[in-house]
C-alpha cells in the first residue's frame, strides 16, 4: 500500500537532529513502502571567502581540490551518520530489509537546494528538521522555512527533543 507517497525525500543537516529526523523519514517509508533518499545540503561560501580564496590560491586545480574537499567530507559525515543510525536501530534496519536507502551531497542555499532536488527526483514528501534555535525562535528556522515556502510537495517538519 502506496498511500500515493512513492518518495520521499529526507533531509538532515549533519547535528544532533540526524537521527530524529532519519527515524521519522524510516518510519514515513516503512508504513508507505517509500523509496527512501537521504540529501544533506552543504551551503555556498560567500562570495567575499572564494573572492579571498581565489587571491589567495591562485592555481585553480588546488582551489578546485579544496572546494570538492569539503564536498567529500560532508559526504563521509552523512554515510558515517546513517550506518550510526542504522547501528542503534538495528529493529528498524531489519523492518527496512534490503531495500536501499540513497543519498546525496549538494552545494547551494539549503532551501533551493532541496526543494530543487524534491522538484527533479519526482519525491512525493520532504521530510526534515525544525532546525529551531532559541528560546524566541518560531517553530522552524530559516531553512525548513525556505523549504514550506518553496515546496510542491506535502513537508513533514520534525521538531528537535523537548519542543
Amino acid at each position: 500500500m502506496t498511500h500515493g507517497i512513492r518518495r520521499i525525500l529526507c533531509c538532515v543537516g549533519l547535528r544532533g537532529d540526524c537521527d530524529l529526523v532519519l527515524d521519522k523519514a524510516v518510519g514515513l517509508a516503512l508504513a508507505t513502502g517509500a523509496e527512501l533518499h537521504v540529501l544533506h545540503a552543504v551551503k555556498s561560501l560567500s562570495n567575499d571567502v572564494v573572492n579571498t580564496l581565489k587571491v589567495n590560491i591562485r592555481d585553480r586545480d588546488v582551489l578546485g581540490g579544496l572546494m570538492q574537499q569539503r564536498l567529500d567530507q560532508a559526504e563521509e559525515e552523512l554515510d558515517q551518520r546513517i550506518a550510526t543510525f542504522w547501528a542503534r536501530h538495528p529493529e528498524l534496519r531489519e523492518a527496512y530489509g534490503d531495500r536501499q536507502v540513497t543519498r546525496s551531497v549538494l552545494e547551494g542555499y539549503p532551501a533551493s537546494v532541496i526543494a530543487h532536488f524534491a522538484k527533479r527526483t519526482g519525491s512525493d514528501m520532504i521530510v526534515l528538521a525544525a532546525n529551531k534555535r532559541g528560546f524566541t525562535a518560531t517553530y522552524a528556522g530559516k531553512v525548513t522555512k525556505g523549504v514550506i515556502k518553496r515546496a510542491r510537495v506535502p513537508v513533514v517538519v520534525v521538531p528537535t527533543r523537548g519542543e
